[in-house]
Parts: C-alpha cells; structure tokens; sequence
C-alpha cells in the first residue's frame, strides 16, 4: 500500500475517533445542562415555600395550560446599552435652528 493511502485511511480513523469522543462529550454535556435546569427548577418552586396541595394545583395548573409562565428577559448587553443611549442623545439639526419667520406680503 502506498504512503498517501495509508496516511489517509490513518487520517480518517483518528478523525472518527475524535468524533466519537466529542459526541460522547456532548452527550455528557447535555445531561449536566438538564440536570442543572432541573435543579434551577426545583428551587424556583421550593422558594415559593407552597404547601402540598397549592403546589399540587400549580403543578396540575402548568401541565394543564391554565398558568402560562413567560420567561424573563435577559439583560442587555453593553453593546445594546449603548445603542440605546445614541438613539436617546441624537438630535436633528431642525430642532436645534431657531425656526425663521418669514413675512409674506
């Protein structure tokens, strides 16, 4: 077998065992985010400090579709701060001249 082939074909294997490697990562990644989220939620709820049958209500309420919970807004980034603030301070130049008074006659 030549060279280049066997380069290739070893090219080739170590890639797919990157790969592997990489979606078992992911997949590992994966599980802590939604274990995270479980957690988040889980705590949003025990800090509402409900007793056992309203927290079986907001549940029930939740699964049902009777309690719609929006998601809050993240923050603005500096850059959108920014942005913001130009658009507050720009002016045209029509409010800043003294308006002419013209007679006609």
């Amino acid at each position: 077998m030549n060279k280049k082939l066997k380069k290739l074909i070893e090219d080739e294997e170590n890639t797919m065992a990157k790969i592997n490697e990489l979606q078992a990562h992911l997949k590992e990644i994966k599980t802590a985010r939604k274990q995270e989220e479980d957690s988040e939620i889980i705590r949003s709820v025990r800090a509402r400090k409900l007793g056992a049958r309203d927290l079986l209500t907001l549940l029930e309420g939740i699964q049902e579709g009777r309690i719609v919970i929006e998601p809050v807004p993240e923050e603005d980034s500096e850059d959108d701060e920014m942005n913001k603030e130009s658009k507050d301070h720009k002016t045209t130049g029509a409010k800043d001249a003294p308006e002419s008074e013209e007679s006609v006659e």
